[in-house]
């Protein structure tokens, strides 16, 4: 019996320095899993870690930083896209306008009953083609927009005609119409109110220049009184009123 209990003693720190082993082996184990657990999860021992937390914690701050500074950015970028939109809209319509189309008032009734003007009144808008005559000719009948010639009145800078004499031609006007050497033209455009045109000298028409007379032959002052105007002063050709809606249509 002494024997055996000997034999037992002599087994207990065996038993009791393997139990330490365990128990540092689970405790290093425990320490590994709860630096390398995702956010918000427990350690083995069912605890949150704190280094999960630590993680958490940083990530969700850095959300919230990106969202702030996403939600500063916003309201710049969109400001930013507002000025380029607006500043490319704006060129281009100074290109248009430059380059392809305008837009201009009628100022008086000269060009009666095709195009409406006068004062105090609501006139005609005509939109004007600038790229047409630079790919082709001036044609006769055309509705041309163009500068003020020097002896027109000063209070107009372009005044707006229908094309009448082209370069090389002879145009006099007399028995109430208008004639091209010996042809008189058909000029279904003249206001009906002024019974044709008055009697005017043939005038030749140089190289490069144009006679234009207004619609309105009893109320118009045109190359009869400022004489013929260079092709280079014209400004495009009319080909279409805009405004008013009622008076929408095609020239």
């Amino acid at each position: 019996m002494a024997e055996a209990g000997e034999r037992s003693g002599g087994g207990g720190p065996d038993l009791d320095l393997q139990a330490r082993i365990r128990a540092r082996v689970a405790e290093r184990r425990s320490d590994l899993a709860a630096a390398t657990a995702p956010a918000g999860q427990t350690s083995p021992d069912g605890q949150p870690s704190a280094k999960s937390d630590g993680l958490a914690g940083t990530s969700r701050a850095s959300q919230r930083h990106r969202r702030a500074a996403g939600a500063r950015r916003r309201p710049s970028s969109r400001l930013a896209r507002a000025v380029t939109f607006l500043i490319t809209v704006a060129v281009i319509v100074v290109t248009l306008r430059s380059f392809v189309v305008a837009s201009y008032y009628i100022p008086s009734g000269s060009m009666e009953p095709t195009l409406h003007g006068c004062l105090h009144c609501e006139p005609d808008m005509v939109v004007v083609d600038k790229l047409s005559y630079r790919f082709g000719s001036v044609a006769r009948s055309d509705v041309v927009v163009f500068d003020r010639p020097p002896l027109a009145p000063p209070e107009d800078k372009e005044l707006i005609k229908r094309v009448i004499g082209l370069p090389g031609e002879t145009v006099s006007g007399h028995d109430g119409k208008v004639f091209i050497g010996a042809r008189a033209l058909a000029e279904p455009y003249v206001n009906p109110a002024c019974s044709g045109t008055g009697d005017f000298a043939a005038v030749t028409v140089p190289a490069g220049m144009y006679f234009v007379m207004g619609d309105n032959r009893c109320d118009s002052l045109d190359s009869r009184v400022f004489g013929v105007i260079p092709g280079s002063s014209i400004v495009g050709r009319s080909v279409a009123v805009s405004w008013p809606f009622k008076h929408l249509r095609w020239l």
